[in-house]
């Protein structure tokens, strides 16, 4: 710390660069630096107190490393005077200015802009032109902002990249996203992803198969990338999409719906259940059984493993946490596994007999649009080759016309339904009997949306 003597003046040089074309303009780092020391220089009681340098910083942001150190060193009384080169080094926005200036007055400090040196903060009009000026400044910056927003715009509008960094599986040539060898890597990312729901496996999957060694948000950031389904922002062909637009969909269902892997324990159901008293995900947990009071000894299994009694439950979280909801019960995972597997395929053939009965009529006012329309069609061709009057024509056109008008319009997208096909046709207890934990909940996050619960033990399933 540099102790103030009299009439020593204690000088704090900052310097900021917010990009490498203010660099170049004249305005690097070194030549604040070099013109800052000059003005201490030539000024016999100023001495150095400490140098302060914030580096690609937008004078905008309050949120500066070195700045923050600098009001730090102010409020402990150890600096009188700052210095830099021009006002907008200082401040772009007023509204930081002013309330930084009061801190600045609070501990007598004041300031010089050693390139603008009719700055001054040591009057009132010094002040008033300083504030006015700043006012200008702020809406300099706020113009060039638009300037770079509306040049992004029009970018990405015709395909151009706005950074010089492309996502894994694309190169960037001629200013567009190409993919690469990488891109097949990018598929299976997905492709694993959505037949195993689990982030932390795809990181594993990914370091060991694919040789890409990153975190596991890393992964989920490439999950949610709209560009690998060939969009960006309100551009809809932005580049070659890697994956279908409905794998992506998908892929970011699941990953909405993820939830975070428990430490210790896996759970059959976990996000699948949600409270039928107040709507909110119910929480899993692990709870050790009782029996007189004490916890039940463990045993040794059939399966030559000991059995320590712990049994995964679920309950309402809005109930857990303040007793927001009427739901008293805890449910034992065991017994919802048991009603899901007993009911599941009466579930599915009553969903796909509703869905089908629903679509029917559409799917017929469709078939007999396109029949009307084939008639117009043949229509025409008898005209053509004469053998229909022009009025015969459109009298007979007239007619189709007016019964395609009177067919509602709304076409039903047909959902594909088989995945519920699969499982109505596959031995369900046979080959769930051979799943561990993971794959149960990955095997019901495949078809089922979610299980509703009531305080009254009555069951809902609703599937995807």
């Amino acid at each position: 710390m540099i102790k103030k003597k009299t009439g020593i003046i204690r000088v704090a040089k900052y310097i900021r660069v917010s990009t490498d074309r203010q660099a170049k303009a004249g305005d690097s780092l070194r030549e604040q630096d070099e013109t800052l020391t000059d003005y201490i220089n030539k000024n016999e009681r100023m001495i150095l107190s400490n140098t302060y340098i914030d580096d690609g910083i937008s004078g905008q942001k309050l949120d500066r490393d070195d700045f923050s150190r600098l009001i730090k060193d102010v409020k402990a009384d150890n600096i009188d005077l700052i210095i830099f080169t021009k006002l907008d080094r200082w401040f772009r926005s007023l509204r930081h200015y002013l309330n930084t200036q009061a801190v600045l007055e609070a501990h007598n400090v004041s300031w010089t802009a050693v390139s603008q040196a009719f700055f001054d903060t040591t009057t009132a009009h010094g002040r008033a032109f300083v504030a006015q000026s700043m006012t200008w400044a702020e809406l300099e910056a706020q113009n060039d902002s638009e300037r770079i927003l509306s040049v992004f715009e029009n970018k990405v509008k015709n395909g151009e990249v706005i950074s010089g960094t492309a996502p894994l599986g694309y190169d960037i040539v001629n200013k567009h996203l190409v993919p690469n060898a990488d891109a097949e890597k990018v598929i299976k990312i997905y492709e694993h992803y959505h037949a195993n729901v689990n982030v932390r496996e795809l990181q594993r999957y990914g370091r060991s198969e694919l040789g890409i060694v990153r975190g596991h948000t890393q992964f989920k950031r490439i999950i949610k990338n709209t560009k690998y389904k060939g969009e960006f922002r309100d551009n809809k062909d932005y580049c070659p999409a890697l994956v279908s637009k409905e794998m992506w969909e998908e892929c970011n269902r699941l990953l909405s719906r993820n939830q975070k892997a428990n430490k210790t324990h896996d759970y059959v159901f976990a996000g699948l259940i949600r409270c039928g008293d107040c709507g909110r995900m119910m929480a899993a947990a692990t709870v050790t059984r009782y029996q007189n009071g004490k916890k039940m000894e463990p045993k040794m299994g059939a399966d030559g493993n000991m059995n320590y009694y712990k049994y995964p439950t679920y309950r309402c979280q809005a109930r857990t946490n303040g007793n927001e909801c009427i739901s008293t019960k805890q449910y034992y995972g065991s017994t919802i596994e048991r009603r899901v597997l007993e009911c599941i395929k009466d579930e599915i053939r009553d969903y796909m007999t509703k869905y089908n009965a629903s679509i029917a009529p559409a799917v017929n006012y469709d078939a007999k649009r396109k029949a009307i329309e084939k008639k117009i069609g043949k229509l025409k061709e008898l005209y053509v080759n004469d053998l229909i009057t022009l009025d015969e024509y459109k009298a007979d056109k007239s007619q189709y016309e007016e019964s395609l008008a009177a067919i509602p319009n709304e076409s039903p997208q047909v959902r594909d339904l088989s995945h519920l096909q699969k499982v109505l046709d596959m031995d369900i207890d046979k080959v769930y009997s051979h799943m561990d934990t993971l794959k149960k909940n990955q095997f019901w996050r495949s078809f089922i949306d979610v299980i509703v619960l009531d305080n009254n033990h009555n069951m809902e399933i609703k599937l995807l």
